[in-house]
């Protein structure tokens, strides 16, 4: 058995180096790692690539924390609370580079790097994309007749940052709910770091083998974060918190509402002053019990 991989926040991050690209796991408001991602702002991380499944706060918050130099993206959206507030701010005014990537593109380059492929074809959808994304789409030759393909090249993110829901300390992680984008990211990724909120045993991981999508092998860095997602969701053990995200983009209205924000939530000396700024009573408020795992 390989040996204990559980680490605190700030060493899972101390190695993330300026100008990594940084893939985010989760979906909108589902797993996103949210206590690593506080993490990293703190480090005072700079001018990351970002590569996110889609998402919401987390990329949005590295964003307006001046973190972030430059994005491919499917998309990252607030849904119904609007448009991500700083994300499009930086966009709009050109300080974001913004590469956009359809959902064959980012899956076929992720499958790409996986493989150790230079690139991946995919079906030329006739879409603009190969224009204004010109790194990522390449056309390739086909004999008359044939179905146009694009080349979707390679996607290998320097670290992959991944919340789910349990580990062992030797980095067995199991998504109680959907994976998501996770195990492809993870997969396609150099250096693996996954928040989970709690540690269970080896032999619980056993006894529920079918749940594990990133085995050991694959993980590099565990971290036990309760409450990691947070606001987002961490499926089937609580939901996201609406008052919060509300909260948030309401913050981020003005300069000074996000410094205010940023100042109580994410500059906290730890993730447990995070959790004690919430509140316990909006955690219990939030808090679900839909599994009927063997602990």
């Amino acid at each position: 058995m390989t040996s204990s991989k559980l680490i605190s926040l700030d060493e899972a991050v101390a190695d993330v180096q300026d100008g990594s690209m940084v893939a985010i796991g989760g979906w909108i408001f589902n797993a996103q790692p949210m206590a690593l991602v506080r993490a990293l702002i703190r480090k005072g991380a700079r001018d990351l690539r970002l590569m996110p499944a889609p998402g919401s706060i987390a990329p949005d918050l590295l964003i307006g924390a001046g973190c972030v130099s430059s994005t491919s993206c499917l998309f990252i959206s607030f849904e119904q609370y609007g448009l991500a507030p700083h994300f499009r701010r930086r966009a709009e005014n050109g300080t974001l580079q913004v590469s956009d990537i359809d959902g064959p593109g980012i899956m076929a380059g992720l499958r790409a790097a996986i493989c150790d492929l230079p690139y991946m074809p995919i079906p030329d959808l006739g879409t603009d994309l190969p224009k204004y994304a010109p790194s990522q789409y390449r056309t390739l030759p086909t004999e008359p007749g044939e179905r146009k393909l694009l080349a979707s090249m390679a996607i290998r993110p320097d670290v992959c940052l991944v919340h789910a829901q349990q580990a062992d300390e030797h980095g067995n992680v199991q998504h109680v709910g959907p994976p998501f984008l996770d195990t492809l990211l993870a997969q396609a990724s150099r250096r693996v770091i996954v928040s989970v909120d709690r540690i269970v045993s080896t032999q619980t991981v056993r006894r529920n083998n079918h749940l594990t999508k990133l085995p050991s092998s694959m993980v590099d860095a565990v971290v036990e974060a309760p409450y990691g997602a947070h606001p987002t969701a961490s499926p089937s053990l609580y939901r996201a918190d609406e008052a919060h995200l509300k909260e948030y983009v309401r913050a981020c209205a003005s300069a000074e509402g996000f410094a205010a924000y940023t100042g109580r939530y994410v500059q906290a000396a730890s993730h447990t002053d995070y959790l004690n700024a919430i509140g316990g009573g909006r955690l219990a408020g939030i808090a679900a019990s839909e599994t009927n795992l063997t602990l």
